[in-house]
């Protein structure tokens, strides 16, 4: 579904206005060009907005906030997400297909976190329903957890 200046998810209610216009815009994108998850697409259009506006030295997060931002050079982010009936699998930013599957959550999220440090990315976890459970910042001088 795309979204407007009027109507976008709820986790891009206290961005700033340019920040938020700029998250549904890569949000939008993705969901059109990839076939993207619409959690992940949010996720992704979140962290893509914030460096943007980062890197033309606008406010990445609302005025008053104490919340870090997960501001950085971006790695490719990884994704836990479910997978056939019992299974779960890891999926790389911008890729159609899984990189791994595990027979369990715990070993997916262990394996992914490992690969998002070493990248210099975002992890973002999804329960069995698909709705974003955790989402985590790597950043090599300190680490950033959202949600």
């Amino acid at each position: 579904m795309p979204w407007t200046k009027k109507d976008y998810p709820a986790s891009m209610k206290k961005l700033p206005v340019a920040v938020r216009e700029k998250a549904i815009e890569i949000a939008n994108a993705l969901l059109e060009e990839k076939r993207m998850d619409e959690g992940i697409a949010i996720a992704t259009g979140i962290s893509r907005a914030k460096d943007w506006a980062a890197n033309r030295g606008k406010r990445t997060a609302a005025k008053g906030s104490s919340r870090s931002t997960d501001v950085k050079k971006h790695g490719e982010d990884r994704y836990v997400i479910p997978y056939n009936e019992h299974e779960w699998a890891i999926k790389n930013e911008g890729s159609k297909k899984v990189s791994k599957v595990f027979s369990n959550k715990k070993e997916a999220v262990k394996k992914a976190r490992t690969e998002a440090r070493q990248a210099n990315a975002s992890l973002t976890i999804q329960k069995r329903t698909g709705k974003v459970q955790k989402r985590i910042s790597y950043n090599p001088n300190k680490r950033v957890r959202s949600i």
